[in-house]
């Protein structure tokens, strides 16, 4: 990730998003995801996600603590570059996010940011550091800006009724994006952890510096009270990049042996993506 400041925000507003619906679903502390992460097939990486009970004097100022770690395999370390990141943010009931930090470990370089929610006076302010040295970002930001991991749970929360539209502030990457997207199709698809019946979210991230940048993605959720993100297929720097659920301990949701019906000319991205 290349720092550099958003000069450009303050001339060219990025579109606002329309309120997101309450969410309909709660989260329950202790969930653990693994997900493992290839392009073409290749192993690159894995990414995990876990829910907990905050502590100490955060527990009187969110409900809830995710937290997330990424990293390379051992071949792309050892080829292209080492990545490793590590992820928290504290969330309200709604899933609004209170403060978020990330601890970012890119080749030689280690990069340190926290930023509180939500933005005030329009603008997202943020700590950071590189190498230990102190660093700047400032970006232009709504209210009702948010984080890329809260935007993780925000997306699985939602009613999944075909149609729905999903529009979100995010900040992603020492960028501000807006993502926008659709409920889509219910479809069967076929994972590491089985066959499920699921629901396709469709959405487009647009960087709000530079609307020529646009990353889009496809993920199927679980059709059940856990809304489990079973598969994300999206584009980054000219790559597709696959993440598949492998692991879930503890989860309740079940594995199906039969094809549901499906509507004729359902727009069809491939039941067997996550194989």
């Amino acid at each position: 990730m290349v720092a550099f400041l958003l000069a450009v925000i303050a001339a060219a507003p990025a579109p606002a998003c329309n309120p997101v619906p309450a969410p309909a679903v709660r989260f329950t502390p202790g969930e653990q995801l693994r997900y493992k992460l290839d392009v073409l097939g290749a192993d690159v990486g894995t990414f995990e996600v876990t829910l907990e009970i905050p502590q100490g004097a955060d527990r009187e100022r969110a409900t809830l603590m995710a937290r997330s770690r990424a990293k390379t395999s051992a071949f792309v370390s050892t080829n292209l570059g080492r990545y490793e990141a590590f992820v928290s943010t504290l969330l309200h009931a709604d899933l609004m996010p209170v403060r978020f930090r990330e601890e970012l470990d890119e080749g030689e370089n280690h990069r340190s940011l926290e930023v509180d929610f939500p933005p005030r006076g329009g603008k997202l302010q943020a700590k950071t550091t590189i190498n230990g040295k102190p660093d700047s970002l400032d970006l232009a930001a709504s209210p009702a800006a948010r984080d890329i991991l809260s935007t993780f749970f925000l997306l699985r929360a939602q009613p999944l009724k075909r149609g729905t539209p999903i529009c979100a502030e995010v900040y992603a990457a020492r960028k501000m994006w807006t993502l926008a997207g659709t409920v889509g199709p219910r479809e069967q698809i076929e994972t590491p952890l089985g066959k499920f019946n699921a629901v396709r979210i469709d959405a487009t991230a647009t960087r709000h510096d530079d609307p020529g940048v646009k990353r889009s993605t496809h993920v199927w959720v679980t059709d059940d009270d856990r809304r489990l993100p079973l598969v994300a297929v999206g584009d980054v720097r000219g790559k597709t990049i696959r993440a598949q659920l492998v692991e879930a301990p503890g989860s309740r949701s079940k594995t199906v042996s039969t094809k549901p019906e499906r509507k004729t000319g359902a727009p069809r991205v491939g039941t067997s993506i996550g194989r």
